[in-house]
Order: structure tokens, then C-alpha cells, then sequence
């Protein structure tokens, strides 16, 4: 099974969306890192507990000197810690790289790592028959409505117009 590793924005959007019992069952092996589950806030920490205890979510611990991977790189300096851990991880071990932060995208894409955002993972939830596309729809646009960053992000939200004219079309 392939590994996706996950960001903290992907789970702030997933909780917001009540979209993660979904994501779960995505055929991926998920993993994020001690660094992301830290940046999370307690309370989703908590509600992301029960797929830690059940298997379907793994914390990697150990993702070290994640500044000395950033300058051997040449990664930007905007990136934070767990930003660096997922990056690291997924440069390390292989897999996806799954975030919706537009420089953590653009440097992993540069040194090839294969990324996706929240768009992405919406599809996936619908080409795999995990959420109706009427459901889909309504999930995604709470998280376009409530977050003002991809509201304003034109590209992003031409690319979150196309996939809902796909949509249509199922």
C-alpha cells in the first residue's frame, strides 16, 4: 500500500469538513509526523485519536536535524518544523506528500516528491466511492467558505471550479 504523508493543514480541513472518516479508507497508508501532530491543536489531536488507536493513522517520531535537510536542500527558510518533518519524511522514504501549503507544494514538487492538496483528496474520496458527490460537494465548499485563503487564491479556486464541473459529470 502506498504511503501518504499528511500535514497539519490537511487534518485542519478534514476536521472542518467532517470528511476524515472518509480519508481513512482511502487505499494509503497514512503517516504524519510527531512535528504535525504537535502543531495541531489539542482538541484535534483528540478527534483524531480514535484512527491513531485503530491503525489507520501512524505518528513518526525521530524526523531529525530537519534544518540541516532544509540548507542541504536549499528548501525555504518560510517552511516551519513540521513543514520540514513531512518533507524529510516523505524525501526519505517515498510515498505522497499530502498539503494544501503552497511552498511546502512548490519544494516538494522541485525535488520531485509527489504532492497533492485537499482538491486531490476530495476526488480520490469520490473516484473511490467513499463519498457521494453530492456530499463531496457540500464538504469542500464548507472548507472554501470558511477559509478565506482559498478564496482569494484565484488559481486554487478556478482548480476547485473544474472539479466540480467533473463532478457533474458522474
Amino acid at each position: 500500500m502506498k504511503v501518504a504523508v499528511t500535514d497539519a493543514c490537511i487534518f485542519i480541513d478534514l476536521l472542518e469538513s467532517e470528511a476524515c472518516s472518509a480519508f481513512f479508507q482511502l487505499q494509503f497508508e497514512i503517516v504524519t509526523t510527531r512535528q504535525v501532530w504537535m502543531e495541531l491543536e489539542s482538541d484535534q489531536r483528540d478527534e483524531l485519536e480514535q484512527w491513531v488507536d485503530s491503525g489507520y493513522l501512524s505518528i513518526v517520531s525521530g524526523i531529525n536535524n530537519v534544518i540541516e535537510v532544509r540548507d542541504q536542500n536549499n528548501l525555504s527558510k518560510a517552511l516551519s518544523i513540521a513543514d520540514l518533518s513531512v518533507w524529510t519524511l516523505t524525501a526519505n522514504e517515498g510515498g505522497i506528500l499530502l498539503t494544501s501549503d503552497g511552498t511546502l507544494r512548490k519544494m516538494a514538487k522541485k525535488h520531485q516528491i509527489e504532492t497533492h492538496g485537499l482538491l486531490w483528496i476530495f476526488d480520490q474520496l469520490v473516484v473511490q466511492s467513499l463519498l457521494p458527490v453530492k456530499e463531496a460537494t457540500e464538504k469542500l465548499q464548507l472548507v472554501f467558505n470558511q477559509n478565506t485563503h482559498y478564496k482569494s487564491d484565484q488559481k486554487l479556486f478556478k482548480a476547485y471550479e473544474v472539479l466540480l464541473t467533473k463532478w457533474q459529470n458522474i
